[in-house]
C-alpha cells in the first residue's frame, strides 16, 4: 500500500504534465496552424486554456516536491521527518537530485512567459519558447524512472522520452479536447471550426500513435522479455493492462477519425481531405457504419468518444507511473 501511495505523485505529474503539454500543442497544430489559419472562437478558447495551464504548473510544482520527498524516503530507508538533513545530500550528491535540480530550473522557465501579455504570449515564437522546457521536464521524467538505469542518453532513456511524449501530444490534446474546446464550440454549433479541429488534433494523434506503438514493442522486449514474464510478473501484468487500455483507445481513435471527422467535415460543407492507401481502406471499412451514424449528433457523438478516450488516458498514465516505479 505504502508503495502504491508513492506513486500517486508521479501519476498526478504526468497527468499534468501532459494536459499542459497538450494545451501547448492544441495551441501551435491544432487552434492555429503554422499558415496562420484562425477562426472565431479561437481566443475566448485560449483565454479558457491559459488559466488551466497555469493550475497544471502549479500542481507539477507540488508533485516536484513531493517526489523529492518521496525519492529522499526510499533512499533513506526512515520516515519522512527524518529526511529533511539528509535533503542537501539527495539533492547535490546522487543522480535523482540533478535531473531534480534540472526539472526545478525547466520550471522556473516556463513561469517567465507566463507573465507576458496576452498578444505576447499568445505569438507562435512564444508560444514554442514555452514548449521547449516543458520537452525538458519531460525528459527528466525518463530521466529519473526505470529508464535510466541504462545511463544517461540511453537508447531506453530516449525510447522512454519519446513515448511520453507521444502519449502527451495525443493524451493532453483529448484532456484540451474533452473540457475546453469542443464543448465551447459546439455550444456556438460551430461547425466548420469543430470540423477542423477535429482533422487537425485526429492527423495529430496518428502520427503519436504510431511512434507510441514503437516505442512499446522496445520497451516490452527490453522490460518483459517473454510471453511468460508478462504474465507471472507484476510488471508484466501492468504492461498487459496498458496494452489493453492504449488498444481500446486505438478502437475509439480509429473510430473518430474514419467515420466521425469525414461526417463532421460533410455537416460543415467541407472538402474531403486528402487520402492515402490506408485512409481510403478505412474509409470502405467503416462505410456501413458511417451510414447508420449520418443521422446523429455528430458533435456530440464525437465529444463524447474524445471524453472517454480522456478516461481511458489517464489509465494509462497511471500505468505508466507504476512502471517507472
Amino acid at each position: 500500500m505504502t508503495e502504491f501511495l508513492h506513486v500517486i505523485p508521479a501519476w498526478v505529474e504526468l497527468i499534468f504534465l501532459t494536459f499542459c503539454i497538450g494545451i501547448l500543442v492544441c495551441h501551435l497544430w491544432v487552434l492555429d496552424d503554422p499558415a496562420g489559419a484562425r477562426f472565431p472562437s479561437e481566443g475566448k478558447i485560449e483565454a479558457r486554456l491559459w488559466p488551466l495551464f497555469r493550475t497544471g504548473i502549479a500542481a507539477i510544482i507540488a508533485c516536484t516536491i513531493a517526489d523529492l520527498l518521496i525519492g529522499a524516503v526510499e533512499m533513506g530507508g526512515g520516515p519522512i521527518t527524518a529526511v529533511f538533513p539528509l535533503l542537501p545530500t539527495v539533492i547535490f550528491k546522487t543522480h535523482f537530485g540533478r535531473v531534480w535540480i534540472i526539472r526545478c530550473a525547466a520550471l522556473l522557465l516556463l513561469t517567465f512567459p507566463m507573465q507576458a501579455g496576452r498578444s505576447y504570449r499568445e505569438s507562435r515564437g512564444v508560444l514554442l519558447f514555452i514548449f521547449a522546457p516543458g520537452l525538458v521536464i519531460a525528459m527528466t521524467e525518463s530521466a529519473s524512472g526505470h529508464a535510466s538505469d541504462a545511463g544517461d542518453f540511453s537508447i531506453a532513456e530516449i525510447a522512454d522520452l519519446l513515448h511520453l511524449l507521444a502519449a502527451s501530444l495525443w493524451g493532453g490534446g483529448l484532456f484540451a479536447l474533452a473540457v475546453v474546446i469542443l464543448p465551447m464550440l459546439i455550444k456556438r454549433d460551430d461547425q466548420t471550426s469543430i470540423a477542423r479541429v477535429a482533422g487537425r488534433f485526429s492527423r495529430l494523434a496518428g502520427y503519436a500513435v504510431g511512434v507510441i506503438a514503437i516505442t512499446s514493442l522496445y520497451n516490452a522486449w527490453s522490460y518483459v522479455g517473454s510471453f511468460t514474464a508478462l504474465l507471472k510478473s507484476a510488471y508484466g501484468l501492468t504492461v498487459l493492462a496498458k496494452v489493453i487500455l492504449l488498444f481500446t483507445l486505438i478502437q475509439l481513435g480509429a473510430f473518430n477519425r474514419y467515420v466521425s471527422v469525414p461526417l463532421l467535415r460533410e455537416r460543415a460543407g467541407a472538402s474531403p481531405a486528402r487520402s492515402v492507401m490506408i485512409d481510403r481502406f478505412a474509409a470502405k471499412l467503416f462505410s456501413r457504419i458511417r451510414h447508420r451514424q449520418d443521422r446523429q449528433d455528430i458533435a456530440a457523438l464525437f465529444l463524447r468518444i474524445v471524453r472517454i478516450e480522456a478516461v481511458l488516458m489517464a489509465g494509462v498514465l497511471l500505468c505508466a507511473a507504476l512502471l517507472r516505479h
